[in-house]
């Protein structure tokens, strides 16, 4: 079936032209075949100027081309999904470039795109929320339209409650903030969706705000509008550009809790860590005591951060108190007091290598990321001197490799991807 691609193409001001012109350049190259509709925006009755130039930049990249009415970028979605006749499509800026076709790429939900986390937006002086972006959505409309109607039916149909249009921007306050909403983020909220992988968002770049950027740039860092300009003189170096982008968002996201998140112990799990407990500490009931201390422990600390969302802790207040109780239990037990000087010295290096892992996970640098995936399991070193103090110099060398393999199985699949 052959894929269907809308553009919706804009041009405020003959200075931001470069950025309505931009995604003709590389189109094919992302969508090889599919069939691209492109709408120029208020051309109607205007066929010369940015349109004129537009629609032939489109016509050379084999896109059908119509002149339609000024809209809204929200409303003219919001058309193409009510529309029984697009059952399935993509949606694109032309502030996109292209590095590798995504054209064959397949979802399981209604709604696909980069997943941008909520963040403290300087322009608009509020928290945007997150969402799923525009500038390239995959789109299954009836099943989206299906869901919609399902959400809606979750609450009572009165006068009292109107819901909210999904796909429309919103703007809100909540206890003397501003949040935002922009286009399709309430969708993504009420019905979910799929975020590209890492691998998919190394096939384009887009620039954000490209066709009202002059709006929006003097909020921006120093420096950003050089960027900009150079990116669009050298296109190739937005290649993985996305990961500096996904930086500027961590750096930007608000600090607020929410919910329970430690994740239970699976009972086959406990039976399988409770034998390697045995190996580990020589039958030492104190020595074990102290590693299943350790090992809970860590784990609620490791899905403190794994499940932050937005930005926030989604633990909640007694989880993140109760951790603190299993601090206590933990360097107040009897193996821990009798080997302070040399278990504390772990404590300290295993903390701060867990630190760095979090601080480069999401890199922008691959070396960086490659340490992080590594560095995430440092706190199997503690096992490593426990075993030491249990059993020795040669137990410990053969604990130590036994349980790095084991950790490092257990967290990559087969192509040694982390998971």
């Amino acid at each position: 079936m052959t894929k269907k691609v809308f553009i919706l193409a804009t041009c405020l001001k003959a200075e931001l032209l470069p950025y309505t012109l931009l995604v003709f350049k590389t189109l094919r190259i992302g969508f090889p075949t599919a069939d691209v509709t492109v709408h120029l925006n208020g051309a109607v009755g205007s066929p010369n100027g940015w349109a004129g130039q537009v629609g032939d930049a489109a016509s050379i990249a084999g896109c059908k081309v119509e002149a339609i009415a000024e809209t809204m970028h929200h409303d003219w979605i919001e058309k193409l999904v009510s529309d029984p006749e697009h059952d399935e499509f993509w949606i694109l800026d032309t502030d996109v470039i292209f590095y590798a076709s995504v054209e064959g790429w397949k979802f399981q939900t209604s709604l696909a795109g980069a997943l941008i986390p909520e963040f403290n937006d300087p322009f608009l002086c509020a928290t945007t929320r997150s969402r799923l972006h525009t500038s390239l959505m995959h789109i299954k409309s009836q099943e989206l339209l299906g869901q919609e109607l399902a959400h809606g039916l979750r609450h009572p149909n009165t006068i009292y409650n109107p819901m909210a249009n999904l796909v429309h921007p919103q703007c809100h306050p909540l206890n003397g903030k501003s949040y935002f909403y922009d286009t399709m983020s309430m969708m993504y909220h009420a019905i979910g969706g799929t975020a590209f992988t890492p691998q998919q968002k190394d096939c384009y770049f887009h620039f954000h705000f490209g066709t009202f950027s002059d709006m929006v740039l003097p909020s921006m860092p120093e420096g950003m509008e050089a960027a900009r300009a150079e990116l669009l003189e050298k296109p190739q170096l937005g290649i993985g550009l996305w990961r500096k982008q996904e930086e500027w968002f961590a750096a930007m996201q608000p600090c607020e809790d929410e919910a329970d998140v430690i994740a239970a112990i699976d009972p086959k799990d406990a039976e399988t860590a409770r034998a390697w407990n045995i190996e580990l500490c020589k039958g030492n009931r104190d020595a074990m005591h102290f590693c299943d201390l350790w090992y809970r422990y860590c784990h609620g600390i490791d899905d403190l951060i794994d499940t932050m969302r937005d930005g926030r802790p989604r633990m909640s207040k007694d989880q993140m108190v109760g951790l603190f109780f299993q601090a206590a239990l933990l360097y107040g037990s009897t193996f821990f007091v009798q080997n302070r000087e040399a278990l504390l010295p772990i404590v300290l290096l295993v903390t701060n290598t867990y630190r760095d892992s979090i601080a480069w996970e999401n890199s922008s640098m691959s070396h960086l990321r490659q340490m992080a995936d590594v560095f995430r399991t440092c706190g199997n070193e503690m096992y490593v001197i426990v075993a030491l103090l249990c059993g020795g110099e040669q137990h410990m060398r053969t604990m130590s490799m036994k349980i790095k393999e084991r950790d490092w199985l257990g967290q990559h699949d087969k192509e040694g991807r982390p998971t």
